[in-house]
């Protein structure tokens, strides 16, 4: 069986993803930012929640391991930019939030990323740009479907 990689979704919404993370680390490093795109994403992931997310919560929302989540919130939690508590439900669960030094420092970049999205949009429709995010929600809920039977 021959298998085209140019006809797999797989692998070209990859190579999109790789270049994004490349244009987000050079927008953050030129702006002298602390953080790889993945602990920014964690930053904006808690800002727009609105308010502290469990680690199982913020793991979940992002699609990442626990365990990488919390290596990256270790660094954030170092620098001042996010803190833990626990939770009033459950003493067991540890909560997560941005601190307000994390917030405003996060607003500072948040245009410069806006600048590449819009970039990484010019040409594509609305229409366009619509239909491929309802595609990939239904990819994305295909996956975790068929991964869930394994």
């Amino acid at each position: 069986m021959h298998f085209d990689s140019e006809s797999s979704p797989g692998f070209a919404i990859g190579r999109v993803a790789y270049q994004i993370r490349a244009g987000m680390a050079a927008v953050l490093k030129s702006a002298g930012w602390p953080f790889s795109p993945e602990e920014t994403q964690t930053l904006i992931t808690l800002s727009d929640s609105g308010q502290p997310l469990s680690m199982n919560e913020l793991a979940s929302l992002m699609i990442r391991d626990p365990t990488t989540v919390k290596r990256q919130l270790d660094r954030l939690v170092e620098q001042k930019f996010v803190e833990r508590s626990v939770s009033i439900e459950d003493a067991r669960i540890v909560m997560v939030g941005l601190t307000r030094r994390g917030e405003q420092k996060l607003q500072t970049v948040l245009p410069l990323l806006d600048d590449l999205r819009k970039a990484t949009l010019k040409g594509v429709s609305k229409s366009e740009l619509e239909a491929t995010q309802s595609a990939l929600r239904k990819m994305q809920k295909n996956l975790t479907k068929h991964l869930s039977k394994e």
